[in-house]
Protein backbone atom coordinates (compact mmCIF):
# COMPACT_ATOMS: atom_id res chain seq x y z
CA UNK A 1 0.00 0.00 0.00
CA UNK A 2 1.44 3.33 -1.08
CA UNK A 3 1.21 6.55 1.70
CA UNK A 4 -1.02 9.22 0.35
CA UNK A 5 0.37 12.23 -1.18
CA UNK A 6 -0.28 14.31 1.90
CA UNK A 7 2.09 11.77 4.15
CA UNK A 8 4.79 12.31 1.55
CA UNK A 9 4.28 15.85 1.57
CA UNK A 10 4.19 15.98 5.29
CA UNK A 11 7.25 14.26 5.50
CA UNK A 12 8.90 16.52 3.22
CA UNK A 13 7.83 19.13 5.02
CA UNK A 14 9.14 18.31 8.15
CA UNK A 15 12.77 17.13 7.01
CA UNK A 16 13.09 20.27 5.61
CA UNK A 17 11.82 22.36 8.94
CA UNK A 18 14.34 19.68 10.72
CA UNK A 19 17.26 20.86 8.38
CA UNK A 20 16.55 24.58 8.68
CA UNK A 21 15.96 24.06 12.75
CA UNK A 22 19.55 22.68 12.76
CA UNK A 23 21.16 25.34 10.94
CA UNK A 24 21.05 28.13 13.31
CA UNK A 25 23.60 26.63 15.63
CA UNK A 26 26.13 26.27 12.58
CA UNK A 27 25.60 29.82 11.77
CA UNK A 28 25.67 31.19 15.13
CA UNK A 29 29.05 28.88 15.08
CA UNK A 30 30.30 30.39 12.47
CA UNK A 31 29.33 34.62 13.05
CA UNK A 32 31.03 33.58 16.59
CA UNK A 33 34.34 32.38 15.01
CA UNK A 34 33.20 35.73 12.50
CA UNK A 35 33.26 37.50 15.79
CA UNK A 36 36.09 36.55 16.93
CA UNK A 37 38.63 36.62 13.71
CA UNK A 38 37.33 40.00 13.72
CA UNK A 39 38.06 41.21 17.87
CA UNK A 40 41.63 39.56 16.70
CA UNK A 41 41.66 41.79 13.33
CA UNK A 42 40.78 44.63 16.09
CA UNK A 43 43.71 44.06 18.20
CA UNK A 44 46.16 43.69 15.23
CA UNK A 45 44.84 47.56 13.61
CA UNK A 46 45.29 49.00 17.40
CA UNK A 47 49.24 47.34 17.84
CA UNK A 48 50.50 48.12 14.30
CA UNK A 49 48.24 51.65 14.52
CA UNK A 50 49.63 52.75 18.34
CA UNK A 51 53.61 51.79 17.00
CA UNK A 52 52.79 53.86 13.86
CA UNK A 53 52.05 56.56 16.13
CA UNK A 54 54.86 55.99 18.60
CA UNK A 55 57.05 56.20 15.51
CA UNK A 56 55.35 59.43 14.06
CA UNK A 57 55.84 61.23 17.56
CA UNK A 58 59.67 59.58 17.41
CA UNK A 59 60.08 61.20 13.42
CA UNK A 60 58.17 64.75 15.23
CA UNK A 61 60.87 65.10 18.15
CA UNK A 62 63.86 63.87 15.43
CA UNK A 63 62.53 66.97 13.58
CA UNK A 64 62.10 69.61 16.12
CA UNK A 65 65.83 68.83 17.80
CA UNK A 66 67.15 68.91 14.27
CA UNK A 67 65.28 72.55 14.16
CA UNK A 68 66.53 73.82 17.21
CA UNK A 69 70.25 72.75 16.37
CA UNK A 70 69.83 74.58 12.71
CA UNK A 71 68.64 77.80 14.80
CA UNK A 72 72.08 77.19 16.96
CA UNK A 73 74.61 77.19 13.84
CA UNK A 74 72.78 80.09 12.28
CA UNK A 75 73.56 82.14 15.55
CA UNK A 76 77.44 80.48 15.57
CA UNK A 77 77.11 81.68 11.63
CA UNK A 78 76.42 84.99 12.14
CA UNK A 79 78.35 85.58 15.38
CA UNK A 80 80.92 84.11 13.14
CA UNK A 81 80.51 86.14 10.37
CA UNK A 82 80.31 89.41 12.47
CA UNK A 83 83.63 88.94 14.22
CA UNK A 84 85.21 88.30 11.15
CA UNK A 85 83.20 91.11 9.00
CA UNK A 86 82.38 88.45 6.28
CA UNK A 87 79.24 90.24 4.73
CA UNK A 88 79.30 88.72 1.69
CA UNK A 89 78.69 84.98 -0.09
CA UNK A 90 81.87 84.99 -1.74
CA UNK A 91 84.11 85.71 1.56
CA UNK A 92 81.52 83.22 3.48
CA UNK A 93 82.12 80.74 1.40
CA UNK A 94 86.01 80.74 1.84
CA UNK A 95 85.79 80.85 5.36
CA UNK A 96 86.21 77.28 6.81
CA UNK A 97 84.50 77.21 9.65
CA UNK A 98 81.32 78.78 8.53
CA UNK A 99 81.37 77.09 4.63
CA UNK A 100 81.47 73.88 7.17
CA UNK A 101 77.95 75.43 9.29
CA UNK A 102 76.46 75.83 5.94
CA UNK A 103 76.88 72.46 4.95
CA UNK A 104 75.94 71.09 8.41
CA UNK A 105 72.99 73.11 7.42
CA UNK A 106 71.54 72.43 4.47
CA UNK A 107 72.32 68.60 5.52
CA UNK A 108 69.86 69.00 8.57
CA UNK A 109 67.33 70.93 6.15
CA UNK A 110 67.04 67.91 4.24
CA UNK A 111 66.54 66.11 7.52
CA UNK A 112 64.23 67.79 8.52
CA UNK A 113 61.82 67.59 5.36
CA UNK A 114 62.60 63.89 5.29
CA UNK A 115 61.37 63.71 8.74
CA UNK A 116 58.21 66.19 8.01
CA UNK A 117 57.23 63.26 4.63
CA UNK A 118 57.50 60.62 7.12
CA UNK A 119 55.69 62.43 9.81
CA UNK A 120 53.07 62.49 6.79
CA UNK A 121 52.94 59.32 5.97
CA UNK A 122 52.83 57.83 9.41
CA UNK A 123 49.79 60.05 9.28
CA UNK A 124 48.16 58.50 6.69
CA UNK A 125 48.70 55.10 7.83
CA UNK A 126 46.91 55.80 11.47
CA UNK A 127 44.48 57.33 9.59
CA UNK A 128 44.08 54.39 7.44
CA UNK A 129 43.94 52.16 10.00
CA UNK A 130 41.68 53.86 12.11
CA UNK A 131 38.99 53.90 9.56
CA UNK A 132 39.63 49.95 8.96
CA UNK A 133 39.06 49.64 13.03
CA UNK A 134 36.45 51.51 13.08
CA UNK A 135 34.93 49.29 10.03
CA UNK A 136 35.83 46.09 11.89
CA UNK A 137 33.87 47.23 14.82
CA UNK A 138 31.01 48.44 12.72
CA UNK A 139 30.65 45.24 11.88
CA UNK A 140 31.83 43.40 14.95
CA UNK A 141 28.93 45.06 16.50
CA UNK A 142 26.27 43.26 13.38
CA UNK A 143 27.97 40.16 13.39
CA UNK A 144 25.01 38.20 13.38
CA UNK A 145 23.63 39.81 10.19
CA UNK A 146 27.24 39.35 8.21
CA UNK A 147 27.93 36.21 6.22
CA UNK A 148 31.44 35.00 6.88
CA UNK A 149 32.45 35.95 3.35
CA UNK A 150 32.23 39.57 4.32
CA UNK A 151 33.68 39.19 7.38
CA UNK A 152 36.50 36.88 5.86
CA UNK A 153 36.64 39.80 2.94
CA UNK A 154 37.40 42.76 5.70
CA UNK A 155 40.20 40.54 7.52
CA UNK A 156 41.78 39.54 4.43
CA UNK A 157 41.67 43.43 3.35
CA UNK A 158 42.96 44.25 6.61
CA UNK A 159 46.27 41.94 6.95
CA UNK A 160 47.42 43.20 4.03
CA UNK A 161 47.16 46.46 5.03
CA UNK A 162 48.62 45.89 8.38
CA UNK A 163 51.58 43.15 6.87
CA UNK A 164 52.20 46.85 4.56
CA UNK A 165 52.70 49.02 7.52
CA UNK A 166 54.46 46.05 10.25
CA UNK A 167 57.90 46.99 9.05
CA UNK A 168 57.39 50.53 9.07
CA UNK A 169 56.00 50.18 12.86
CA UNK A 170 59.22 49.11 14.46
CA UNK A 171 61.65 51.97 13.25
CA UNK A 172 62.25 55.10 11.04
CA UNK A 173 64.65 54.45 8.10
CA UNK A 174 65.67 57.32 6.49
CA UNK A 175 68.01 56.18 3.46
CA UNK A 176 70.70 59.89 3.23
CA UNK A 177 71.03 58.93 -0.72
CA UNK A 178 67.59 59.56 -1.44
CA UNK A 179 67.60 63.04 0.37
CA UNK A 180 68.62 66.69 -1.76
CA UNK A 181 70.57 68.73 0.37
CA UNK A 182 71.13 72.28 -0.39
CA UNK A 183 74.22 74.26 -1.45
CA UNK A 184 75.88 76.59 0.73
CA UNK A 185 75.50 78.88 -1.17
CA UNK A 186 71.55 78.68 -1.38
CA UNK A 187 71.59 78.38 2.63
CA UNK A 188 74.14 81.63 2.67
CA UNK A 189 71.25 83.82 0.75
CA UNK A 190 68.82 82.14 3.25
CA UNK A 191 70.60 83.27 6.10
CA UNK A 192 71.23 86.46 4.10
CA UNK A 193 67.64 87.47 3.88
CA UNK A 194 66.57 86.34 7.47
CA UNK A 195 65.10 82.69 6.96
Amino acid sequence: MKPPKTILAGLALLSIVVRLWTAPPCMAASAADGGEQLRKTMADIALINNQLTQRRADAAGMREELARRAEEIKVEIRETAAELGVKDEAVALKTPRILFDLRLIAEIEAYMKRYAREMSYYQVACDRLSYLYQQADDDLKIVNTLSGMKIGALVSQTEKIVNAYLPDAQTIVIQPDSMVIASPESVWKSLATGR
